[in-house]
């Protein structure tokens, strides 16, 4: 650690980007402030110093423009290793989503109860309303079921002739929104493949990491690599913060080698749904297919932190966006910007997350799109609460069901 925090130049560079900073004014908050902290300190943490750190998205808009290539993130949640359970503000509320996220399968029972809330008191609350901004995370969707891990889709004759690809759906999509599974399975099918769920798997484990809790996190990653490791072919993910957390297991890893090599063979597997598509769908099948005309449509593609700026995924969403007919896709001026979700974040700092999710959500409103989407599991939720706390008229779809409603595609044309 020692020789990193030397490293630091102290340029600011990271203060320009960093979002927290931004929305709060303070150096302290900014990758900058936390290294000099880090420096004079150490990881001697007190209350403050785990509050300091606790403001802090991960979403790696420092690292990224760090002209010394520091591992700023890194450095954050290793410092955050050495905290209390409970560290910084709202941590008990933090702590019990972790230990949900553990058990993923206690977002059945959230869902369910949320559902039913948001159905009968959504809209009778004030825009303003905290409540109304929590159960604005749950879609009213009470009819879709849970998917059924370990089997295929049902077989017919659609299924003929598919291939069949390994589908890890991630907590959010599995337990609270089940129905874009549908989606997906739509677009593999079309593009020659069959969705398999395999049975046992769990949370990616990126909360547990970022919490600095890596014990845990390498527990969530080991369970993973063993069920995965029963499948053979291509891993399909959805989420952009699971993918990429999937993609960074062997750096959980670093002091087991076994299992370093057995998380570098599942990350070899894994592909990124967008990446996916855009690879499988050409213009040609486009072409092939029978047009149906509809209304030309307004749309705002959200790029997950974890996509643009660790792994930049930025060209094929837009890319599967532009074969849609009579699709504007609209861009922020000053380019994409986070929307201060930051996994846990904000359930850590909801003023702060607040703050950015509507600087974000005005720019974005301002220019009337008819639908937002992304590919992030966590931004997909922060949108929905944004969108709560207007009267925008704007639907909020993930990409694969944008891409399942309006993409026609030929299924008769080889890619």
């Amino acid at each position: 650690m020692d020789k990193i925090l030397k490293k630091c130049a102290k340029c600011g560079a990271c203060t320009v980007v960093c979002p927290v900073y931004k929305a709060s004014g303070k150096e302290c908050y900014s990758a900058r402030g936390k290294m000099h902290l880090l420096e004079v300190y150490g990881q001697e943490a007190s209350s403050i110093f785990e509050d300091i750190f606790a403001k802090c998205l991960l979403c790696g808009s420092c690292n990224k423009v760090c002209p010394r290539g520091l591992d700023i993130t890194g450095e954050v949640m290793s410092a955050r290793a050495n905290f209390g359970r409970f560290y910084g503000s709202h941590g008990h509320e933090k702590y019990v989503a972790r230990k949900v996220l553990e058990r993923p399968q206690l977002l059945h029972g959230a869902r369910f109860f949320g559902n039913i809330a948001a159905k009968l008191f959504l809209d009778a609350l004030p825009m303003e309303s905290g409540l109304r901004l929590r159960l604005a995370m749950f879609d009213g969707d009470m009819e879709t079921l849970l998917p059924t891990a370990g089997d295929k889709a049902e077989a017919g004759q659609s299924q003929v002739g598919l291939e069949v690809i390994n589908y890890f759906p991630g907590c959010s999509t599995s337990y609270l929104y089940p129905k874009s599974i549908g989606a997906v399975r739509k677009l593999a099918e079309k593009t020659g493949f069959l969705l398999h769920i395999p049975a046992g798997l769990g949370c990616c484990g990126l909360a547990l990491e970022a919490a600095g809790d890596f014990s845990k996190a390498k527990g969530c990653a080991k369970k993973n690599i063993e069920v995965l490791e029963q499948t053979e072919g291509k891993i399909l993910v959805t989420c952009g913060s699971c993918w990429a957390q999937l993609k960074n297991y062997p750096g959980l890893f670093s002091n087991e080698p076994d299992w370093q090599r057995r998380a570098e063979e599942i990350a070899g597997r894994l592909e990124e749904v967008s990446r996916f598509f855009a690879a499988k769908i050409s213009p040609q099948r486009i072409a092939g297919a029978e047009v149906t005309p509809k209304k030309e449509l307004r749309v705002f593609y959200h790029d997950p932190c974890h996509l643009r700026n660790e792994n930049q995924v930025t060209a094929e969403p837009r890319k599967l966006l532009s074969y849609i007919e009579g699709l504007t896709l609209l861009e922020l001026e000053d380019g994409p910007q986070c929307c201060g979700s930051g996994g846990l974040f904000h359930l850590g700092a909801p003023k702060i997350s607040g703050i950015i999710r509507d600087d974000l959500a005005e720019k974005v409103l301002a220019m009337k799109p008819d639908i937002i989407t992304t590919t992030c599991s966590g931004c997909y939720m922060q949108w929905r609460t944004a969108l709560a706390k207007t009267d925008s008229p704007a639907r909020l779809l993930f990409l694969t069901e944008l891409l399942s409603e309006r993409l026609n595609l030929s299924s008769n044309i080889e890619c």
